[in-house]
């Protein structure tokens, strides 16, 4: 007995006439009366009852009819599933934060992509650019929230904001009372920055602010955390750059725009061959959420 089995026994058993189950079935009679036969013989019973005017179940034809609409049944269940799963409506969803990403704009986005698929288990990790570019590409993320751009043949990098960098003083500042920063005012300051292996492209775009007729500036401190470089300036030990989205969170130290940094990109990025439905989706309530 196997599916085949089953399934032509299924239709007989709803039709109760050869002639149209078969044309149900896309079959002529022949094939079908051998595969209830075949069935019949394996189990040693007979299921229908041939009648003038028709068939009608044996009682072991009504058994096995029962047992047959639960196999169907289950069928369809698990092939339901695994189309969920191919399409991510059920599962999980692993997503990387880079750091300095406000919280708040995370939550938005996690809560407007359960609002579609609630059957999905997101999880977060926060890593640094580089890191979270390894693990996408290494499978072990489904898609990252990250600063860019990101240049990569194998991955497929899509903008969806701009984030402003800002210079973060401690508070008592000689600067703090500036509205807006130039690169001159920063020389001679002492500066937090982050680990260029964690972002080569904004950390180079900030030291060529910081470079200034040639002169190197002074870095005391390398850290991959805007929240701790932010924590260390208000300890008076440096400056740092930061997102201005977060100085709501600081606000004992002073964000400030510097005049010739231009803003930073916002973006997702997946492997170029998966963009199932829920990285989409996610990716729809980043770009709601990050403004």
């Amino acid at each position: 007995m196997d599916l085949k089995h089953l399934r032509y026994f299924k239709v007989l058993a709803e039709e109760l006439n050869f002639r149209k189950a078969a044309a149900r079935l896309n079959i002529s009679q022949p094939p079908l009366s051998q595969q209830i036969k075949e069935l019949e013989d394996s189990l040693g019973v007979s299921l229908f009852h041939r009648l003038k005017r028709g068939n009608e179940l044996t009682d072991a034809g009504k058994i096995l009819y029962q047992y047959t609409l639960e196999v169907f049944e289950k069928m369809e269940e698990a092939e339901e599933r695994i189309r969920a799963i191919r399409e991510k409506k059920t599962g999980t969803l692993q997503v990387g934060i880079v750091p300095g990403i406000r919280p708040g704009r995370i939550a938005q986005a996690m809560q407007i992509f359960q609002q579609q698929h609630n059957g999905i288990h997101v999880t977060i990790a926060e890593h640094c650019t580089s890191t979270l570019i390894h693990h996408i590409k290494e499978n072990q993320l489904d898609l990252a929230l990250v600063f860019g751009p990101v240049q990569d043949d194998a991955l497929e990098w899509t903008a969806i904001a701009k984030e402003e960098y800002h210079v973060v003083l401690p508070a008592g500042h000689a600067l703090a009372k500036r509205k807006k920063l130039s690169r001159e005012d920063l020389r001679d300051q002492s500066f937090i920055l982050y680990k260029r292996q964690d972002q080569p492209w904004l950390h180079d775009a900030v030291m060529q602010q910081l470079r200034i007729n040639g002169e190197e500036p002074r870095i005391v401190s390398e850290l991959s955390s805007p929240r701790t470089r932010v924590l260390l300036v208000h300890q008076g030990l440096g400056l740092t750059f930061a997102p201005a989205s977060l100085q709501e969170e600081y606000p004992h130290v002073h964000f400030k725009p510097l005049d010739s940094l231009q803003a930073v990109a916002v973006g997702t990025l997946r492997r170029r061959n998966r963009n199932h439905a829920a990285i989409r989706a996610m990716t729809e309530a980043f770009q709601k959420s990050i403004v």
